[in-house]
């Protein structure tokens, strides 16, 4: 299911990016894109550890309503309507799946970490379809989602997942609620904390060129994965301080003028995605919904911060 479900993901995105531009980037619309996509996720996602045995229909409903949106808008209908369709089908997305892969792989970095870090791809060919071949853009995402997205849905890993999700760790591995309290505290902090530096880190990236795009795209995705794999070897603690300070290097040290360097300093910054989610699934008493739901909530906080 990884696989299938990595591939879905960027499909998703470059669908609701395409919908979000063809009816233009106001604040306003990038505001609701954020909040109806990433802030919504928790109440949903704690509806939906309560219903597990709903996430094979929650992410046929999501993949269905992003194609349906994607469909409309190459047709000319780009109103808030769709938008707002479009954005819950996204959140919808991510949650199931993203609660599929937690549940199944028991909270591990780093399925988790490949499993978000194909978004960026799917963002940058969203951008770069809208950009230069808006007619075609939209609707040829949308059908290679409804086709991996059907291909998902038949598969027989979601069973797996309802039945992991049905006994979760209560407690998980920390010595008291309120220690799990300040933890995920601390690690709410620093998601909306590398939320916002990776915001502008892509604002950079997207006023430096096409080189410079392709490279940060490639060095997120990158980072991403390694980052999940690496804290199963070395820690998820030291990988997650490794970020922090390559993080912090980004907000305020290094320079998009010194290309190499530059994207070394991204690629390690990206490293905390997958230990971070994983750490808060830990904390939350491995539910998986509730977890995903809470690190989308401190990515929408970081981008409105």
């Amino acid at each position: 299911m990884l696989p299938i479900l990595s591939i879905v993901h960027p499909l998703v995105d470059a669908c609701s990016l395409c919908v979000l531009m063809a009816g233009g980037m106001s604040w306003e619309r990038v505001l609701a894109y954020n909040f109806i996509a990433f802030a919504l996720q928790l109440p949903m996602g704690v509806a939906l550890d309560a219903r597990p045995g709903a996430m094979r229909a929650v992410f046929a409903a999501g993949t269905g309503l992003v194609c349906v949106c994607a469909l409309a808008a190459a047709f000319g209908a780009r109103g808030w309507c769709v938008l707002a369709a479009a954005c819950l089908g996204n959140a919808l997305f991510h949650l199931s799946a993203g609660k599929h892969v937690l549940d199944v792989h028991r909270g591990r970095s780093g399925p988790i970490g490949l499993f978000i870090s194909t978004g960026a791809l799917g963002l940058l060919a969203g951008r770069l379809g809208m950009e230069h071949c808006a007619a075609a853009a939209l609707p040829s995402f949308a059908v290679a989602l409804a086709a991996c997205a059907l291909a998902a849905s038949t598969m027989h890993g979601w069973r797996a997942a309802h039945a992991a999700a049905m006994h979760p760790v209560r407690g998980g591995c920390i010595p008291s609620r309120l220690a799990a309290a300040c933890v995920l505290a601390g690690l709410f902090a620093l998601v909306a904390w590398r939320s916002r530096v990776g915001l502008e880190a892509h604002y950079l990236t997207l006023s430096a060129g096409a080189a410079m795009m392709f490279a940060g795209a490639a060095a997120t995705w990158l980072g991403k994965v390694a980052g999940g794999y690496l804290a199963e070897i070395a820690g998820r603690w030291r990988v997650l301080a490794a970020s922090v300070c390559a993080s912090a290097l980004l907000a305020w040290g290094t320079s998009p003028d010194c290309m190499p360097a530059w994207l070394a300093t991204l690629l390690v910054a990206q490293l905390a995605t997958g230990p971070a989610l994983s750490l808060v699934y830990d904390m939350m008493g491995r539910r998986g919904g509730s977890a995903f739901g809470l690190n989308c909530l401190g990515l929408f906080a970081g981008s409105v911060a």
